[in-house]
C-alpha cells in the first residue's frame, strides 16, 4: 500500500486534535465552575465559622468580664466564715458564734424497785422492804436530757474572749405535769465567759472529773463530780501541757440533823439555820497530752450552823467546821483509741463534790437531852475510788465498764436520828456500768447499757430497811449539731 502524503497526515493529525479538543472542553468547563462553587461553599462555610467564633469569643470576654465582677463583689463582702469550727461571723464584728447541743431519746426499764426518775444515782436506788421494791420496775421514755447552746469568740487586741450559754430541760416540776403532758423546764446548766485566763460566770466546779468517761446515764457517776456551781476561776498555763488553776466557788453549808438534811436554799427550819459565811476555794494542777491527762485537786470550804432564833440565850447554837477535800485522776491511752481512767478522793465536809448522799456534816442539836451548850456540828468523812476502760472495738463501735465504790463515816450519835432521816445517810455505796455505742454516722449515737447500783445506810430506815438496790438497762439515741 503506498504512503498517505505528508500533507494528508498532517492534515489527519490535525483533524484528531481538534475532535478530542471538543470533547475535553465542556468536561474541563463542567469541573473548574464545579470546583468555584465548591470554593464559594467552603469560603461561606469559614466565614460563618469565624462569625461564629467571634460571637463565641465576645460571649465569652463578656461571661468572664461577669465572673470578674461577682468576684470583686464577693471579695469586697466580708467573709462569713467564723474562727472556730462550725461558726460564722456576725458582719460588722470580730465575733464568731455557733449554735451546738443535741437532741436525745432515753428508753429505760428498772429490775428492782419502782424508779420514776429518769436517771439511776446511787445514792437514791429503792430501799429493799419498801413500797418502790414491791412495786416492781417499770419502763419510761424521756427526751428532757436534750441540750441546746450558744457559744461565741471575740477577737480583741488582748486576746479571745469566749462566752459560752447552755441549758437542757431537766428543771424540776410536778409528777402530775411531767407525766401527763411532759412540759419539761428548761435549767440552766453553763453561762460563763473566758477572757485572760479569767472565767467568770456558771460552769463544772473545777473539783470536777476529768476522766470524760463515756456514760450512757446522763447522772454524774459515783465519784466523779459533775454539778455545775457559779465560780471565779484563774487558769495559768505552765508549759508542756501543765496548768494551775484556783476558783473560789458558791458555798453551799449542808448538814444534817434528826429533822433532816438542811442546805440555806430549801432549810425547813423557821427561820432556816443553814447559812454560807464565804465561798470555797478550790486548786487544779493538770497535765494533759496526745497520752491522755492527769489533774491532782484541792478543795477548802466552810460549813455553819446558825440558830439565834430562841429568845433564851441558852438555848442558842453556833457551829462552824473546816472541810477539807484532795482528788487525784485522769486518763491514759493504752491501744488505738482505746483508753484507762480512774479517779480516787478523800476528805471531810466534801460529800456533795463526789455525788455522795449524807451530806457534809451532822449536828446533834435537837437530839433528847442535847442543848446548846453541848451540841455540836461534825464532819462527815468520805472517800472514793473509780476505775474503768473503755475499749474501741472498730472506729465507730466502742464499749465502756466502770466500777465506784464509796464510803462515809459518821459521828457515832448520827445511828440515833430518825428512820426517815436515816435514808438520808448512806454508809456505803457501790455502782457498776457496761455499755456499748454504735456511731453509724459521725453526729449519731445509739447506745445500750446496764447500770446496778447499790447503797447500804448507816442505821435502819422505815420499814427496817437498811439496803438498796438498782438495776437499769438504758438505752440511748443521740443526734449532735
Amino acid at each position: 500500500m503506498p504512503s498517505p502524503s505528508p500533507s494528508r497526515s498532517s492534515w489527519l493529525g490535525g483533524a484528531a486534535l481538534l475532535g478530542a479538543l471538543a470533547i475535553a472542553a465542556p468536561a474541563a468547563a463542567q469541573s473548574a465552575a464545579t470546583l468555584r462553587g465548591e470554593l464559594t461553599t467552603l469560603q461561606n462555610r469559614l466565614q460563618a465559622l469565624e462569625a461564629a467564633q467571634a460571637r463565641s469569643a465576645a460571649e465569652a470576654a463578656r461571661a468572664q468580664a461577669e465572673q470578674e465582677q461577682i468576684r470583686s463583689r464577693l471579695a469586697a463582702q466580708p467573709s462569713l466564715a467564723g474562727s472556730f469550727p462550725r461558726s460564722v461571723k456576725i458582719p460588722g464584728t470580730e465575733t464568731s458564734v455557733r449554735l451546738y447541743g443535741f437532741a436525745r431519746l432515753t428508753g429505760s426499764y428498772d429490775f428492782g424497785g419502782r424508779n420514776r426518775s429518769d436517771v439511776q444515782s446511787a445514792n437514791s436506788v429503792p430501799l429493799t422492804r419498801g413500797a418502790a421494791e414491791r412495786q416492781g420496775g417499770d419502763f419510761q421514755f424521756g427526751a428532757r436530757r436534750s441540750r441546746i447552746g450558744v457559744e461565741t469568740r471575740t477577737d480583741t487586741a488582748h486576746g479571745v474572749a469566749r462566752s459560752v450559754l447552755e441549758m437542757d430541760f431537766a428543771g424540776a416540776q410536778s409528777t402530775a405535769s411531767t407525766s401527763s403532758q411532759g412540759n419539761w423546764i428548761p435549767r440552766l446548766r453553763h453561762a460563763y465567759v473566758e477572757f485572760a485566763g479569767f472565767t467568770l460566770g456558771q460552769t463544772t466546779t473545777l473539783f470536777g472529773d476529768t476522766t470524760n468517761a463515756e456514760l450512757l446515764d446522763s447522772y454524774t457517776y459515783l465519784g466523779m463530780t459533775g454539778f455545775r456551781q457559779a465560780q471565779l476561776r484563774y487558769t495559768a498555763g505552765l508549759g508542756d501541757g501543765v496548768s494551775l488553776a484556783v476558783a473560789l466557788e458558791n458555798p453551799v453549808s449542808d448538814f444534817t440533823s434528826d429533822a433532816g438534811s438542811r442546805v440555806p436554799d430549801s432549810d425547813g427550819s423557821a427561820p432556816a439555820v443553814a447559812i454560807n459565811r464565804m465561798p470555797d476555794l478550790v486548786l487544779r494542777l493538770m497535765s494533759t497530752g496526745s497520752w491522755g491527762n492527769v489533774a491532782l485537786q484541792g478543795l477548802l470550804r466552810r460549813i455553819d450552823y446558825t440558830n439565834k432564833a430562841p429568845v433564851d440565850a441558852a438555848q442558842r447554837f453556833d457551829g462552824e467546821e473546816w472541810g477539807y477535800g484532795l482528788a487525784l485522776g485522769g486518763s491514759v491511752a493504752t491501744f488505738g483509741k482505746s483508753r484507762a481512767f480512774g479517779r480516787v478522793a478523800y476528805g471531810e465536809g466534801i460529800g456533795r463534790y463526789l455525788e455522795v448522799i449524807g451530806s457534809g456534816a451532822t449536828t446533834n442539836a435537837g437530839l433528847a437531852g442535847v442543848t446548846a451548850r453541848n451540841a455540836s456540828l461534825d464532819l462527815v468523812k468520805t472517800s472514793t475510788i473509780v476505775l474503768g476502760y473503755q475499749q474501741w472495738w472498730t472506729d465507730t463501735v466502742r464499749s465502756t465498764v466502770a466500777g465506784a465504790l464509796a464510803r462515809n463515816s459518821f459521828s457515832s450519835y448520827a445511828r440515833d436520828f430518825s428512820a426517815s432521816t436515816q435514808n438520808l445517810q448512806n454508809r456505803t455505796t457501790s455502782q457498776f456500768v457496761a455499755n456499748l455505742v454504735w456511731s453509724p454516722i459521725p453526729d449519731l449515737d445509739v447506745g445500750i447499757e446496764y447500770d446496778y447500783a447499790e447503797r447500804g445506810l448507816l442505821a435502819r430506815s422505815t420499814e427496817g430497811a437498811q439496803r438498796g438496790v438498782g438495776q437499769r438497762l438504758l438505752t440511748t439515741a443521740t443526734y449532735r449539731f
